[in-house]
């Protein structure tokens, strides 16, 4: 192939997609025949329509450098930057209109993730940006101030590329981690790689029978009896352990020596409020001793309870200290997002473009950036996707 593009994205995801949507857009604008999308899948977004449980969650309203993790020195630099580009009125000027619920996280007005993609689809195809989906790039290589991306028998040429390529978490959505090497070839340097926003194993020997039961919670991680960090919000029991909105923001057990959760439930009430209700219970004589938290707690999970403790005072403070032996996660194929990536050291967090390689940008999750489970991670996608795109366009219009 003899044509040379402008730009190459590499990966058709949430940061990319808005890497090619800035690219045409605006002050010094490229043509849809400059930028081509480079996509393993067979069509682009799949990742994108699976947020927010497919409701897309797009972004959050209570957003903080202390929802972030990773190199804390680019966090800082980059935060600016994210706060200054509002991806609500960002994505209105697509079409794309939002509402905030009362937790912050912001969606789709048709709470259909599919919806979104479909809109930026419409945008790019309007614009008559390329696109070469079952694309799997090989090997990127630079060659005077052009870069040749290889795939099988096809070979793609451009001035510009935009690795948007994912991390290792949600191998479904192609995004297998296999792709980090195309920038350790230039040099990048990989940090350790782990599962984060991912249901845990726990023992529930003692608890069985409690799959698919949801519960309102304060959720604390230990290591022994040291206390890593706390949340509230949904606890969710499965066959193989715990999920909900509370596991997935909890951090620290990973690396923890001797990992636990403890639950509280009825987090609002003190343990003497709740004493109080147990024994105002009790003497009514009405309840059998098994039902005695029935219309407190989850029927099955007070039964489960009120079996195994007899004193009101023993079952009050077990409702506020249930404790559960963590075993393990579910791994990356389960994952939201990878914690780890390419080394923001070697990244300029202003462009997104590599402090080692000229022309070269970095967006995304493939960045050793991870956000907290609610619409940041996507936020931090499409930013730095943004980013890029318009340090590319001032490049251009120089």
């Amino acid at each position: 192939m003899n044509k040379i593009y402008q730009v190459a994205i590499i990966g058709g995801g949430a940061s990319g997609l808005l890497s090619a949507v800035e690219l045409l857009s605006g002050n010094n604008a490229l043509s849809g025949e400059e930028v081509v999308i480079l996509e393993r899948n067979d069509r682009v977004g799949k990742k994108l329509v699976a947020t927010g449980n497919g409701q897309g969650n797009l972004t959050n309203e209570q957003i903080s450098r202390e929802n972030y993790h990773g190199n804390k020195g680019f966090i800082t630099a980059f935060f600016p930057l994210l706060n200054e580009i509002d991806i609500r009125k960002y994505l209105e000027k697509l079409g794309i209109f939002t509402f905030v619920q009362e937790d912050g996280k912001i969606f789709p007005i048709s709470l259909q993730a599919n919806s979104v993609l479909d809109n930026l689809r419409y945008f790019l195809d309007a614009k008559k940006c390329q696109l070469q989906t079952n694309f799997y790039v090989d090997i990127v290589e630079k060659k005077d101030d052009c870069f040749l991306i290889y795939s099988e028998n096809k070979v793609v040429k451009a001035k510009y590329v935009v690795c948007a390529f994912g991390g290792s978490a949600g191998k479904q959505y192609g995004t297998d981690g296999s792709s980090y090497r195309l920038l350790e070839n230039f040099g990048h340097k990989l940090t350790n790689l782990s599962p984060a926003l991912v249901q845990i194993k726990a023992e529930l020997k003692e608890y069985k029978g409690l799959k698919g039961v949801k519960e309102k919670a304060k959720v604390y991680a230990l290591d022994g009896e040291q206390v890593l960090s706390n949340v509230e919000g949904d606890l969710l029991f499965t066959e193989y352990g715990l999920s909900g909105s509370s596991i997935f923001k909890l951090v620290g057990l990973q690396n923890a020596k001797n990992p636990k959760v403890r639950v509280e439930l009825l987090p609002w009430l003190s343990l003497e409020e709740l004493l109080n209700i147990i024994k105002t219970r009790k003497e009514l004589k009405i309840f059998p001793n098994e039902d005695l938290l029935l219309g407190i707690v989850n029927k099955q999970l007070g039964r489960i309870i009120c079996k195994k403790y007899f004193r009101e005072e023993d079952i009050a403070f077990a409702v506020k200290n249930l404790e559960f032996k963590v075993t393990g996660n579910l791994g990356f194929n389960y994952a939201q997002v990878t914690k780890g990536g390419i080394d923001t050291n070697n990244v300029n967090p202003f462009t997104m473009q590599s402090k080692l390689v000229k022309n070269l940008y970095l967006t995304g999750e493939l960045l050793d950036v991870d956000g907290d489970c609610g619409g940041f991670n996507l936020t931090f996608a499409f930013v730095s996707g943004i980013l890029s795109a318009r340090s590319i366009k001032e490049k251009k219009g120089e």
